[in-house]
């Protein structure tokens, strides 16, 4: 059970602004929320109960969970869904390099890669920069792998996807992410990839 998961789940509920908590052998003591005060307390432990039991199974008794409100418009939710400041690719004759770098409003992450300078290894490269990425942002280790990578028809329009395979708890999941390729085909690749990752770090 991943502590830090279920927190980042949890504010991302309407406001609340941060969340701590804190368990015993896999039991929740406490629950501490900090809220801006924009829904009212008693609702806000209804929806953390909600998520809890329908996306964790975990039952937590009401009385565990402390809301402290503060009426403050400079305190504002951050929203942590990493987005894409820059992408790069240079060749150097049979070595290629591709750099990806995102940020959460806060930080930005970057990460680089060099390999062969095939087509089908650059969209890779990408994929596999992009995962590290996002690993080094969440502050996960050797969590996610790719599985494939692919470029559809759909309609008039091209779409590619990604899948990726994340190790989580001991567990094995697969997770599908794709986007419209438009103007910029790697783009698109490194926006597939974090469609895939959202559906994990925002479960």
């Amino acid at each position: 059970m991943n502590i830090e998961i279920i927190e980042q789940t949890i504010e991302k509920l309407d406001s609340v602004v941060s969340c701590k908590i804190i368990s015993e052998d896999n039991n929740f003591e406490e629950i501490h929320i900090v809220s801006n005060r924009n829904r009212s307390a008693k609702q806000l432990v209804r929806d953390i109960q909600s998520i809890l039991i329908a996306t964790y199974n975990i039952q937590v008794d009401h009385k565990k969970i402390s809301i402290a409100e503060i009426q403050d418009d400079s305190l504002k939710k951050i929203e942590n869904r990493l987005k894409i400041m820059s992408i790069s690719h240079d060749n150097n004759g049979q070595k290629a390099m591709v750099k990806v770098s995102l940020d959460n409003h806060k930080d930005i992450f970057e990460n680089s890669r060099i390999g062969i300078n095939t087509s089908t290894n650059i969209d890779r490269m990408l994929v596999d920069v992009t995962l590290k990425t996002v690993e080094d942002a969440y502050g996960y280790e050797e969590t996610f792998i790719l599985e494939d990578i692919k470029t559809v028809n759909i309609s008039t329009d091209e779409v590619v996807i990604v899948v990726i395979t994340c190790i989580s708890e001991g567990l094995e999941q697969k997770f599908c992410g794709s986007c419209l390729i438009k103007s910029d085909y790697k783009e698109a690749v490194v926006k597939a990839t974090l469609d895939a990752l959202n559906r994990f770090t925002s479960r």
